[in-house]
């Protein structure tokens, strides 16, 4: 066999992560590293691993199996081999093994390399979860727990090595990685661990608020919590704030937005690697969290120059909202009326030709969310009076039917599309005041009347 003499001829990068294998082989024959006869003994061999996989996979039972499947099964031995592949210090290394060891041998050692990564993923996702930031953010904890549970209760290196099963809902900052199988799951973990590093060294709570500055319903949102909070504490480093409460406020974002409209991007990185550096000093941030937002400040560069031009510099760095310090209007649930009370209001509804009548009737004796609800739908109103109901309603009551009644799926009554149609009539007429109030508006309360 021969010894190759080019140094470095395969560029690294040229290299494809996903399809490893595969873009090795074509590089390698492309520099004349791989002969003909050299290309052809790989692929016999790959053929041969293919028939002994599907056998095993069979068990033995069937000489054919799907086409489909045997794509699969090609598709895991190429991942498998390309692990073994990648554990070379350079790509001209790997083609010397490709080329003087048995494909097989690669292929077994490939497999064994799967099992010590998702023993070592197995290890760090139970770090992580030890120390995970408590947040009321649905898709977090999912993922990183149930989410990756399920990768491993499904993962099957032997036969699909590059699957990955499980959708990894939770976004992290410097983009999903563009891997497959275990090295997905391992790289994925890697940047969790770095982001929920940095993230907990600071209160929940001030976390909490920094992105209900954002929306208040960041819970059920797959949103990146590390983006806001590292940009939160960067932009009270640069303003010579204390950062640990995550506390901007709009005078600070206003001096930040002059900062920025006047650099370039180099400056702009300077600027954020220097205040990167200060966070350091100040806070003590764990070595991965740090070399992780290193990576991450190209990025954030971008994202803060667009901003500058756009003019929504406070949609990057956020400041924080307290929801729980906002007025809570509330319509009881309780204080219902008694069934001899609301049956002759209802009978006095029935009674009345005046549509307005019936709206005065509704306004002043309904007092709780449970009666009108229920009034709505045995009033027997018609459209127009659903109309003029609706638009004579406090604002606040408005915005609770209209959270009650987002869409027009899964209707049991006529009453509740009427109530749906009237309701979308009003939405669309709103003014621009009036929409951002009902954003505010807590989605279940309503204004007692």
């Amino acid at each position: 066999m021969e010894t190759l003499d080019i140094f470095h001829q395969i560029e690294a990068e040229m290299l494809n992560p996903k399809y490893y294998f595969q873009s090795l082989i074509e590089q390698a024959y492309y520099y004349g590293l791989l002969s003909d006869k050299e290309l052809c003994a790989v692929q016999t061999d790959l053929l041969l691993i293919l028939t002994e996989q599907t056998d095993k996979w069979s068990r033995g039972e069937s000489s054919s199996i799907p086409t489909e499947k045997a794509q699969d099964i090609m598709t895991s031995i190429l991942f498998a081999i390309g692990i073994q592949l990648k554990s070379y210090q350079t790509p001209e290394q790997a083609i010397k093994i490709l080329k003087s060891e048995p494909l097989k041998s690669l292929f077994e050692n490939g497999l064994k390399l799967i099992n010590r990564k998702m023993t070592v993923s197995r290890h760090l996702q139970k770090r992580i979860l030890h120390h995970l930031l408590d947040t009321p953010n649905v898709y977090y904890r999912s993922t990183i727990a149930d989410g990756i549970n399920g990768f491993f209760k499904l993962y099957c290196p032997q036969f699909a090595a590059h699957e990955i099963h499980i959708t990894a809902d939770y976004p992290v900052f410097i983009g999903r990685p563009e891997l497959e199988g275990i090295e997905f799951i391992e790289k994925y973990l890697r940047c969790i661990q770095a982001e929920n590093a940095f993230c907990v060294c600071f209160a929940p709570q001030d976390i909490h608020h920094l992105l209900c500055g954002l929306t208040q319903d960041y819970r059920s949102i797959p949103l990146n919590i590390f983006e806001p909070v590292l940009l939160s504490a960067l932009g009270l480093i640069i303003q010579k704030r204390n950062p640990k409460q995550l506390d901007l406020n709009k005078n600070d974002i206003s001096i930040l937005h002059q900062l920025f409209s006047g650099q370039s991007e180099n400056e702009v990185q300077s600027c954020l690697k220097k205040a990167l550096f200060y966070l350091n000093e100040k806070m003590d941030l764990p070595y991965i969290s740090m070399q992780y937002a290193s990576l991450c400040i190209p990025k954030l560069t971008v994202i803060i120059l667009n901003a500058v031009k756009m003019k929504t510099l406070d949609k990057v760095f956020l400041t924080p909202a307290y929801p729980e310090q906002e007025p809570h209007i509330i319509l009881s649930y309780g204080d219902r009326m008694n069934d001899k009370e609301y049956q002759k209001l209802i009978e006095k509804i029935l009674q009345t030709n005046s549509s307005k009548q019936k709206i005065a009737l509704i306004l002043n004796e309904i007092h709780s969310i449970a009666d009108l609800l229920d009034i709505l739908s045995d009033a027997e109103l018609y459209t127009n009076e659903f109309d003029l109901l609706i638009n004579m309603m406090p604002l606040p009551t408005f915005a609770m039917l209209l959270s009650q009644y987002p869409n027009d799926a899964f209707f049991a009554r006529e009453s509740e599309q009427f109530l749906f149609i009237a309701l979308q009539k009003r939405k669309q007429q709103l003014s621009a005041e009036e929409t951002l109030q009902i954003d505010h508006f807590p989605k279940n309360a309503v204004l007692k009347h």
